[in-house]
């Protein structure tokens, strides 16, 4: 039986690496990506499918610099993988500081994740990159 929490530890691995395909590559192809914080955060859209979340992470890192991201307590129940964690980082164009607590949901399934959805706040990412 597959650990859904290495799973989604060994991702985060990849994202701390930059790492986009390694990340692309725990993904179904179809994949169903929701981030919070739309309009005001430009990479806050739903998504679907691997190319929309590769075009995510290239939105992500045009508009924020990350100084510290953690995931600090994973939680499995069934399917899910609840996420608890911290980061903070900058905007691009405006150089303004930020920091959250975060929760992230990853539904995996057959060893890859088939939604995920996140959420920060957003007031604090939107100060920092308007």
């Amino acid at each position: 039986m597959e650990n859904k929490i290495q799973i989604v530890q060994q991702l985060y691995g990849e994202f701390a690496k930059g790492n986009i395909e390694g990340i692309l590559n725990f993904l179904h192809d179809d994949v169903s990506w929701t981030e919070s914080g739309f309009p005001e955060i430009p990479y806050a859209v739903k998504r679907n499918g691997k190319k929309e979340v590769m075009d995510f992470f290239i939105e992500l890192n045009n508009t924020i610099t990350f100084t510290q991201f953690v995931p600090r307590q994973f939680f499995n129940d069934g399917d899910f993988v609840i996420v608890k964690g911290f980061f903070a980082g900058k905007g691009k164009a405006t150089g303004k500081t930020f920091e959250t607590e975060w929760i992230q949901i990853w539904e995996v399934i057959d060893g890859k994740v088939k939604n995920y959805q996140a959420f920060i706040d957003t007031y604090k990412v939107v100060s920092a990159i308007e």
